[in-house]
């Protein structure tokens, strides 16, 4: 903080006019709830989907016989929700600063993008099918060379074609959301993480299947698969940084995404053993993992906004403080940072984007208790709820999660900003990332408290 207060000098050079105030670029809360709940609600329905969804392919021929797949899971969704909300972060930030309304500006902002995010998720998507299966070898010393060239295929497949998929329908949403007169941060990364699950793994499930019946007779298709996209990664590479809007995703983007799709193969690793033991986790995985992430890019994508319309990176950002506009104390002499500190204290101050943090993580309340009783009614057939202890453990997991996300999401976003690094395009990968890893273990910490305690997520009269 004493660093900050000494770079106000710097700061005031670099913001136009005075200082910014909470009065001033603050949303009332009860617009915010407006704006971002129905959107959090609709992203878990497809969280809750790709629970379900996972809960039914882990039983599939191919899952049962490349048990690596199951550790691919975590990192590729986690791949296809941080390359989405990645693309939502900035084409928000794009939004808000007016660079979509030019439709010369658009057609390049969106052809970069598009390229961009395909590049990057061939070339990780592979990274990440080498990586499930390193870990396989480590925990259980088997590894088999067929099942590699098949967790790549589908990897690097599954990930190319959602992310083309999601990619136009992300450009499509932050265009209504700005014609409609809704901020898109508030909307576009629970969206793309909704959207980046199911689909992601049903694309998944989808190619391994089919790559897997064919791989006796069509061998070859594997390969064919890989050399295909190997030349398609570099054409992309090459468009998106030829763009201006784009050159510097191509430049800093990959450190973030590889780096958040090797945490993300530790909550798979996580997974992979969980779900050995306690065989109704996996599906809630998804809603744990992807909720937390949403409302936590939801808050990253805020921030790194409102610093790029108040300054520039590698410059602190300064406001006046709450009280300070209120009792008219002097703009020099009450200053704070414009994103709060990363602690428990400053998620209880009167900053503007600590307030928003709170709600939240409120959220997750609500979110969680409907997210819970769905997979239980689905998993049950209809003719169980969940248990009360299971779904007090569930909540406080998730409330858990949530917090650490967001109070890491201040963290880093501020760390970015003053190293002058662009937020927008590597924040929100260590932030998802991390709640897979953090996701998963507090879900499968809340399934061992509730075996300790005797307990099960549901009961079906007549069934053991």
């Amino acid at each position: 903080y004493v660093a900050l207060r000494e770079d106000v000098e710097a700061c005031a050079a670099h913001n136009t006019g005075k200082l910014p105030t909470h009065h001033e670029s603050g949303q009332d809360f009860a617009s915010l709830v407006q704006e971002t709940f129905p959107p959090f609600l609709v992203a878990g329905l497809g969280m809750v989907g790709a629970g379900i969804l996972l809960g039914h392919v882990k039983h599939l021929a191919v899952f049962q016989e490349v048990g690596e797949l199951l550790i691919l899971v975590p990192p590729l969704l986690g791949l296809k929700g941080n390359l989405e909300m990645t693309l939502a972060s900035r084409l928000s930030t794009h939004a808000n600063l007016g660079h979509l309304d030019s439709k010369d500006v658009f057609f390049d902002i969106a052809v970069g993008n598009l390229a961009a995010v395909q590049c990057q998720a061939i070339i990780v998507g592979f990274l990440a099918a080498v990586v499930a299966c390193a870990l396989n070898l480590f925990t259980t010393g088997d590894m088999n060379l067929s099942h590699l060239s098949l967790m790549a295929a589908s990897s690097v497949g599954a990930a190319s074609w959602a992310s083309l998929l999601l990619a136009l329908i992300m450009i499509g949403i932050i265009v209504f959301s700005r014609r409609m007169g809704v901020d898109p941060d508030n909307i576009a990364s629970p969206i793309a993480g909704m959207l980046g699950d199911l689909v992601t793994l049903s694309i998944l499930s989808t190619i391994s299947f089919f790559l897997y019946s064919t791989q006796e007779d069509y061998w070859w298709l594997q390969f064919a698969v890989l050399g295909g996209y190997a030349l398609v990664a570099p054409l992309c590479c090459m468009i998106a940084s030829r763009i201006e809007y784009t050159a510097e995703v191509v430049k800093e983007g990959w450190v973030p995404v590889i780096a958040a799709m090797l945490i993300s193969s530790a909550g798979g690793t996580i997974l992979k053993h969980a779900d050995k033991v306690f065989r109704n986790l996996a599906p809630f995985a998804p809603v744990m993992n992807g909720a937390g992430g949403n409302l936590a890019a939801v808050q990253t994508s805020r921030i790194c906004t409102d610093l790029h319309l108040n300054g520039e990176p590698g410059h602190a950002v300064l406001r006046r403080k709450l009280l300070a506009v209120e009792k008219h104390v002097p703009e020099e002499e009450e200053l704070e940072p414009l994103t709060p500190p990363a602690t428990l204290t400053g998620l209880m101050s009167s900053n503007e984007h600590a307030g928003v943090a709170r709600v939240l993580i409120c959220l997750t309340i609500p979110g969680s208790l409907i997210f819970a009783s769905l997979i239980v009614r689905v998993q049950s057939g209809g003719v169980a709820f969940p248990k009360p202890c299971f779904l007090a453990l569930f909540i406080g997991a998730a409330l858990v999660q949530v917090a650490f996300l967001i109070l890491f999401a201040h963290g880093i976003v501020n760390r970015l900003w003053l190293n002058g690094s662009n937020p927008d395009n590597s924040a929100i990968p260590y932030v998802t990332s991390l709640g897979d890893v953090v996701g998963t273990t507090c879900l499968t910490g809340a399934f061992c408290l509730l075996a300790w305690l005797g307990g099960a997520p549901f009961t079906i009269e007549g069934m053991p």
